[in-house]
């Protein structure tokens, strides 16, 4: 057993004396020899890993409501609406982490093989951090956007590698920048024989569980230097609210066409959309992006926060 199974194993015992023995911290560290603070660590370990497993036996009506008013009125497949008020951010992603990882759980443990498409960002990465470790090497998992910045640098929020570790299952990145330099780099990079092979792969994705970007001044494709200065402002200039897999959407969800547009490497969305794709994403800021997506009718499900419905829902 090596040293990270030694401490999952911790971790399990002291989730165990806390969650059904209803021992106290003090009482736990004295049963296992470590100190207070090694308890917190063992705890917050168990929940990362997915040990902890919460059901409550009630509905929240006003979540239900809300969700089903999203779904009856675009049309989606569901609608998970998690409870959030506007002070309780991070419990609001920590949340909606794990309703999206019971949704890819659903797929991710069944024994046939199983191709999965994931976008990037915090939410997708938090869901998959959420999951439990499970043996699955015959699934792949494959990414649909660039994985690398203007500066070189990898994608910091990438949850192909996580889910690839936790199930033994093969991974493929897209090694590209969101954005070429040029139309002709563009098109040397779909040219490319790894690159058709990687598309080759997503074509045979059963589900695809991505984000949605905000834009403004804020917008995670500039603050992690997918795209310059420039072409934020060009970008605003055009009225985007939003973005999946990197393409800029306006508030009627449709694809704005740009000198940017033609640059992107990320699949067409028009390749997954209303099939395959399930978005996570919730917060007031981010509320207009995911109204932008559902006004397109790129989504066939939504897992999202209650801030962010209740705008949505208030608009239409």
């Amino acid at each position: 057993m090596d040293k990270f199974e030694v401490k999952l194993e911790q971790a399990a015992r002291a989730t165990w004396m806390s969650y059904v023995g209803g021992m106290t911290q003090d009482e736990i560290a004295s049963q296992l020899g470590v100190s207070r603070p090694g308890v917190q660590r063992l705890l917050a370990l168990a929940r990362q890993e997915g040990l902890v497993k919460v059901h409550i036996d009630h509905p929240i009506s006003s979540c239900v409501a809300l969700g089903s008013a999203l779904r009856n009125h675009f049309g989606l497949a569901f609608c998970e609406v998690v409870p959030a008020d506007s002070q309780t951010v991070d419990n609001a992603a920590s949340y909606m982490a794990v309703a999206a990882a019971k949704r890819i759980a659903q797929l991710v443990e069944r024994s046939k093989p199983l191709t999965l498409s994931l976008g990037t960002g915090r939410s997708v990465r938090a869901a998959v951090e959420a999951l439990s470790r499970i043996e699955r090497p015959q699934h792949r998992f494959v990414s649909l956007i660039g994985n690398i910045a203007r500066d070189g640098s990898a994608n910091r929020y990438d949850a192909v590698m996580v889910m690839a570790d936790k199930t033994g299952g093969e991974r493929f990145l897209l090694p590209a920048p969101v954005v070429a330099e040029s139309l002709s780099e563009k098109e040397a990079m779909l040219e490319q024989r790894l690159f058709k092979a990687i598309s080759d792969v997503a074509r045979e994705s059963e589900a695809a569980f991505i984000g949605i970007g905000r834009f403004d001044r804020q917008a995670t494709l500039f603050q992690d230097h997918f795209i310059s200065q420039s072409e934020l402002d060009e970008l605003l200039g055009l009225n985007a609210v939003g973005e999946l897999l990197g393409w800029p959407l306006n508030c009627n969800g449709e694809i704005i066409d740009c000198s940017i547009t033609r640059r992107i490497t990320s699949f067409p969305l028009e390749r997954f959309g209303k099939r395959h794709m399930v978005a996570i994403a919730g917060g007031r800021e981010k509320a207009k992006a995911i109204h932008a997506a559902l006004r397109g009718d790129w989504l066939k499900g939504l897992i999202t926060d209650e801030v962010a419905a209740r705008q949505i829902v208030g608009a239409l």
